[in-house]
């Protein structure tokens, strides 16, 4: 693809508005025809913004001196146990309530598409349609018919990735902060931090690096005894993401998954990132937008080298995937490397859309099975998807490894100048 024919920049705001109108559209559909949602094997168990209830319930229960982390809430549905920190609690002087719970879960919905819509905004119409596909993927409707905590998360490292691009030591700390509240309040995004090797100017990247390190880490630290709340088994199914998937249907633990992936990654990040398969990342694309999407990256790679969890957390590469986009639209230094940028597209087009198409066809075109003949269906997809999924996290492996390498050179190029 060439940018000859396509620009990479729209003259108004018509991408960036029919971006918008669509997915609002897509997503009042849902709550129109919640039969869109039972084909896509999404399932909303009766009731709407299931998980930012789960919170309030949480919260509720704190009110009345019960404890929400036990072994389970008698508040909540779902008899759900409270799987977070205890600073969700801090909502409770805010005064909301399980009453509020559909102002809640719109409010972080609406949060979440302002942060897409300043942070990932299409230039022109071919980026816009991207986009809707995959802001209208099951991953992301199954985040939205949940009002899953996660879209707070995305909001705060929204935050922290536009600050971190900023010229100034007051916005680089902004986003450390917003950093720090987004592992005290879920955990999982701590390893982010090591996104702050990319800042500029480069001479600010170690202080920058070293304080967001120490900051996630004494975060961590003083909420350790409650990291393994969110430590849950997640049976492998549909709108599922982890490497142990794959692992548990070739008979491994869990544990054996976790220490395959490591090896793997680590051994095909190196030979591809040395194999120049995997130039771009470091250097191509403004800062504002590669910065959110290596956090999305290694949020992402976090999540499925930990273990199975639920598909909403694809929301973290939808960053990655517009600077993918925008690199497979422009001429690359190599063959190779162009291609790469769109297999990347291809293979995050089908991770994010691979089972909700699979529930359709079953749903719409086969007659009602029986559950052994559902699980072995399942069985087999998953042994022919998932080593996809394997080699999309992979070329995120390669890619940052690259930029880091690429980074730590630029560093010490600087050093040498003084």
């Amino acid at each position: 693809m060439s940018t000859a024919s396509f620009p990479a920049k729209s003259t108004g705001p018509g991408p960036a508005l029919l971006l918008g109108a669509f997915t609002l559209m897509g997503w009042m559909a849902l709550a129109l025809w919640p039969r869109l949602l039972v084909l896509l094997g999404i399932s909303n168990y009766g009731q709407w913004y299931l998980d930012s209830y789960a919170v309030l319930a949480a919260v509720d229960a704190v009110r009345a001196g019960l404890d929400p982390s036990g072994a389970s809430n008698p508040l909540d549905p779902l008899l759900r146990n409270h799987k977070y920190s205890d600073w969700w609690f801090a909502l409770r002087w805010l005064g909301v309530t399980r009453d509020y719970n559909f102002l809640v879960g719109s409010a972080w919905i609406a949060a979440f598409g302002a942060a897409i819509w300043q942070t990932a905004r299409p230039r022109n119409y071919r980026e816009a349609g991207f986009m809707g596909l995959l802001l209208l993927s099951p991953p992301v409707l199954l985040a939205v018919v949940r009002a899953n905590n996660d879209l707070v998360l995305f909001v705060l490292l929204a935050v922290c990735g536009v600050a971190a691009a900023g010229a100034t030591w007051g916005r680089q700390f902004m986003a450390v902060g917003a950093l720090v509240v987004a592992t005290g309040l879920k955990f999982y995004p701590a390893p982010a931090a090591l996104a702050f090797l990319f800042v500029r100017p480069v001479r600010r990247r170690p202080v920058l690096l070293l304080s967001a390190v120490l900051a996630t880490g004494v975060t961590l630290a003083s909420i350790w005894p409650q990291v393994a709340r969110g430590q849950f088994p997640v049976e492998s199914g549909i709108n599922t993401l982890g490497a142990a998937l794959l692992g548990r249907d070739l008979g491994w633990s869990d544990m054996i998954s976790l220490a395959v992936c490591l090896l793997v990654l680590a051994a095909g990040a190196s030979g591809l990132a040395w194999g120049r398969f995997t130039v771009g990342l470091a250097g191509r694309g403004e800062l504002k937008e590669r910065l959110p999407a290596v956090l999305g990256i290694i949020v992402l790679l976090a999540c499925f080298m930990a273990g199975v969890s639920y598909a909403y957390r694809w929301i973290f590469a939808l960053w990655m995937a517009l600077w993918l986009w925008r690199r497979s639209d422009e001429p690359a230094e190599t063959a190779r490397a162009h291609g790469t940028f769109q297999l990347g597209v291809a293979l995050l087009l089908f991770c994010f859309w691979c089972d909700g198409a699979l529930c359709l066809v079953v749903n719409l075109f086969l007659p009602p099975l029986p559950q052994a003949r559902v699980d072995a269906l399942q069985f087999t997809w998953r042994l022919w998807t998932q080593p996809l999924h394997w080699i999309l996290m992979l070329l995120l492996s390669g890619w940052l490894l690259e930029a880091a390498v690429t980074t730590v050179r630029e560093w010490r190029a600087e050093r040498a100048k003084v």
